[in-house]
């Protein structure tokens, strides 16, 4: 009998231990060591095809910068701005016609002080979250209902149940977690991920294009100056990759936790190094916007080989060819979706590409070219320098 009994103590220890094991999450190393900053990538190094969207220009739908889009039934979402102020929300269709804007600025009902991002839920309801409040409104804008909300939002990420977590950032106290969890009534569930003092401040105050990504149903987080990529839960985030940028690692030995913004940013500064300022999970790719010494870059690692590219400018060579995008932090590639990377270009760039490619070409070779792309062609010709962006939407194939 103590046989059997030392048998069962020693299956439930093991059942026990394996269950533990299969809770722990493997943190991958991503070796960024290799990065190079004078290098270039040709567009067809990871574009299969390029779609264009003229995004059309109305007095309501001026657009300065995109800073993100969801796509549903046929529509772009895209929360936009001038510079990092008036944030709106701006609907289009696939192909780039002005549907409607959301914008209700005000106190009232309905309305919100200030927009610091929305979130197109999974019933298309549209949340935008403000200055101590959360609106929400039907797809095509009509007010539903609101609530108080203690935190302003940089960035949110829904869940299938219309559950979602949010990246805020009024951050007091010695309260040093950085995520909250919401149910689809905006009743708080729980605040997870804490992070040390100085990591709370590169969080607050560093900037990036975005802290979520989502591929395939699973979510992930990041934030400026982080090192660290957590995969996440509707409660919980465990560190998923570990980013290695060897030499060019920010050296924080001499920051203290009570420093701010300035102080880091000043006792950082004295060697090279290099930030991350927004990623994506795609297949099997990380794919990362990154700064480097007033440049920057944007990378694909392949998490399956472990290689990568990278480069400082974008060459074309599939249409207009020979052509260069010269990367900067306004105009870094930063939302994936479904496989499709999209790239807002200024129409400056479009026209001074046409411009050269034109007299680059013998003639009998542009007209071959002009026949070829019909609808390029015709927008490069229509399109002028104060238009809207215009959206490039990038089949991506594998690329390493």
């Amino acid at each position: 009998m103590k046989t059997l009994f030392y048998a069962f103590v020693i299956m439930l220890f093991l059942a026990c231990s394996n269950e533990r094991k299969s809770e722990t999450t493997e943190v991958q190393k991503i070796d960024l060591s290799g990065l190079s900053f004078n290098s270039s990538l040709k567009l067809s190094s990871f574009a299969e095809s390029v779609e264009i969207i003229p995004l059309e220009t109305t007095s309501q739908s001026l657009i300065g910068e995109i800073r993100n889009i969801y796509y549903r039934n046929g529509r772009y979402y895209m929360l936009v701005t001038s510079g990092l102020s008036n944030a709106r929300v701006l609907v289009f269709s696939e192909q780039g016609k002005f549907l409607c804007e959301l914008d209700h600025i005000g106190q009232g009902k309905g309305e919100y002080v200030d927009m610091g991002t929305f979130a197109l839920m999974p019933n298309s309801d549209l949340k935008v979250f403000g200055w101590n409040k959360v609106v929400t409104y039907d797809s095509v804008g009509h007010y539903l209902y609101e609530s108080p909300m203690p935190y302003y939002a940089r960035d949110v990420v829904a869940y299938p149940d219309g559950s979602y977590v949010m990246r805020h950032t009024t951050l007091a106290g010695k309260d040093n977690r950085v995520l909250c969890a919401f149910t689809e009534d905006d009743k708080k569930v729980s605040s997870f991920l804490e992070l040390s003092s100085i990591e709370k401040t590169k969080l607050l105050y560093f900037l990036n294009w975005n802290t979520f990504s989502t591929h395939n149903g699973k979510h992930y987080f990041t934030y400026s100056h982080s090192e660290i990529i957590y995969s996440l839960d509707v409660d919980k985030a465990n560190p998923a990759y570990y980013l290695d940028f060897g030499k060019y690692k920010v050296d924080y030995s001499k920051v203290e936790s009570t420093d701010d913004m300035v102080a880091i940013d000043k006792k950082i500064s004295n060697k090279e190094y290099v930030t991350l300022w927004g990623f994506q999970v795609c297949s099997d790719l990380l794919i990362l916007g990154l700064g480097f010494d007033r440049k920057a870059s944007l990378c694909f690692y392949s998490l399956k080989t472990g290689e990568f590219m990278n480069g400082i400018k974008i060459i074309d060579d599939m249409y207009l060819k020979d052509n260069t995008l010269n990367l900067r932090y306004t105009n870094l590639p930063h939302i994936v979706i479904d496989n499709y990377l999209y790239v807002p270009i200024s129409p400056t760039v479009l026209i001074n590409g046409y411009a050269n490619c034109k007299r680059a070409m013998p003639s009998q070779e542009w007209n071959t070219f002009k026949q070829k792309h019909v609808s390029l062609m015709n927008l490069c010709e229509s399109i002028s320098e104060e238009d809207n962006p215009v959206l490039l939407r990038i089949k991506l194939k594998k690329v390493i």
